[in-house]
């Protein structure tokens, strides 16, 4: 009971933030305009400066998992070629589009980060913030590539370069790997300015995901979306953490594995789906409900490894 209470302590006030988010909403705090412009400052602002002030600070030379980074660029593969397979029998290609994006693309950096600098040491935050780099542009491309294809919509692969670097996570994390391979020193008033900015991913972040959660009128779509989120909160961990643990993998390598595979959809799931023509509505909806269904896989997942001694 106490590691479960352990586990709960650690884990839930990230989601009771979202929760937040969803009651704010339902009270009228939050116009669709002031939600996308919110969504704005995290994703161009706050993520980046978390990102970068967290990798910037560090020693890397100690702290680059190339193990955990090949692991993950693998695994995250090998499930989209996976997901192909078992999504043949969705007829229609906007759909099918849809449903692969959601099952393959976690929110690893807006609620990823807040769980590991709940769940973790400083070692376990950095590994974390470096593979979130990787995944980002793997993440970018391979949902660029995939939605081109489903969606018909034809993208070049200048564009497709462009979309991936001009990427303002992979900017920060890049950004913060230069400075700390370098061993640049940074004036205080600066990295402070940058950690109070970097507060807005784990507070507004979050905070934005709970209000952006609607599920209503969905009827249509259940099934794909329902079985998206199976993909996305069930399949995906047990896959990954069986993986990671049969490679040896454990302590915080394993605790990044749950939070890659266990965490929500992201929210740019439904921003690309709009973008390359695959269906939006199931990308709303399963975003939104992954949101509340990841509650479980992530506690789930945590309090496993931490119940058999694994992490």
């Amino acid at each position: 009971m106490t590691l479960f209470l352990e586990t709960v302590n650690n884990i839930l006030p990230v989601f009771l933030v979202i929760f937040l988010g969803i009651f704010l909403n339902r009270l009228g705090f939050f116009s669709p305009v002031t939600k996308d412009e919110i969504v704005k400052l995290v994703y161009y602002v706050g993520t980046p400066a978390l990102l970068f002030h967290t990798v910037a600070t560090a020693d890397l030379y100690q702290y680059f998992a190339p193990k955990l980074i090949i692991f993950i660029i693998s695994a995250v593969l090998g499930y989209v070629a996976l997901l192909i397979l078992v999504c043949s029998f969705i007829k229609d290609k906007k759909k099918k589009g849809a449903v692969i994006q959601l099952g393959f693309r976690s929110n690893f950096a807006i609620v990823g980060m807040p769980l590991a600098m709940n769940l973790m040491a400083e070692e376990g935050v950095l590994m974390l913030a470096i593979s979130l780099a990787f995944v980002t542009i793997l993440y970018n491309a391979t949902a660029v590539i995939l939605l081109s294809y489903y969606g018909k919509s034809k993208q070049r692969i200048s564009t497709l370069f462009l979309d991936v670097i001009k990427n303002p996570l992979i900017i920060g994390t890049l950004l913060g790997l230069l400075i700390s391979l370098c061993r640049l020193p940074m004036p205080v008033i600066i990295e402070k300015s940058l950690s109070y900015a970097g507060d807005i991913a784990t507070s507004m972040g979050l905070l934005i995901i709970g209000a952006s959660i609607t599920i209503n009128d969905f009827q249509k779509n259940a099934p794909y979306i329902f079985f998206a989120l199976f993909l996305r909160n069930v399949l995906a961990p047990i896959l990954f953490l069986g993986a990671a643990i049969l490679l040896g993998f454990r302590g915080d390598m394993l605790i990044i594995t749950a939070i890659l595979s266990a965490t929500p959809a992201a929210v740019n799931c439904f921003v690309m789906a709009k973008k390359l023509g695959v269906d939006a509505d199931i990308s709303a909806y399963g975003v939104s409900l992954s949101a509340l269904v990841s509650i479980v896989s992530v506690l789930a997942s945590i309090y496993l490894l931490k119940l058999f001694g694994l992490a």
